[in-house]
């Protein structure tokens, strides 16, 4: 017999939609990377941290690397951004070209990834569709007007 612990588990979801991401120095000589998403009833929004050894005592560098997305911006595209951002070279800028131009290498990465679906369409991704369940002895019913759908007891 399984005991069910009733606490979500944790899927990667590529395509899930991210607020923010942080990835610098925490207490104690480590990294952290902060996720922030909206929770599973989106009323709130939820946090997930995961620590990692940091650099040795006396190495500098990068403090963090933190990407505001929307409520457009995947997981994917975030890790991708900070995996970028991880590579380059540290080096200190005092202008917004850095935020055009990692808005124009997410810009590019889509239009790769439509191109790539559009000559391969059968490794696109299946939509989600939400499913309405309606309450006992109600249905939706058609009107004169195309398209438009109103519920009614039956």
């Amino acid at each position: 017999m399984a005991i069910e612990i009733l606490v979500p588990r944790f899927r990667r979801d590529p395509n899930e939609k991210i607020v923010s991401l942080y990835s610098g120095v925490a207490n104690g000589n480590s990294t952290v990377t902060t996720l922030v998403k909206p929770s599973l009833d989106r009323n709130s929004l939820e946090t997930t941290r995961a620590y990692s050894p940091g650099l040795p005592r006396g190495q500098g560098g990068r403090i963090a690397i933190l990407v505001l997305g929307g409520m457009e911006t995947t997981l994917d595209e975030m890790e991708y951004i900070i995996e970028a951002k991880k590579q380059k070279k540290f080096v200190p800028h005092r202008t917004g070209k850095e935020v055009a131009d990692m808005c124009r290498l997410l810009l590019e990465r889509r239009n790769d990834l439509v191109r790539h679906y559009q000559k391969n369409p059968s490794e696109k991704p299946k939509k989600r569709t939400v499913r309405l369940h309606l309450p006992v002895g109600y249905r939706f019913v058609g009107t004169s007007e195309p398209g438009l759908k109103v519920l009614a007891r039956i």
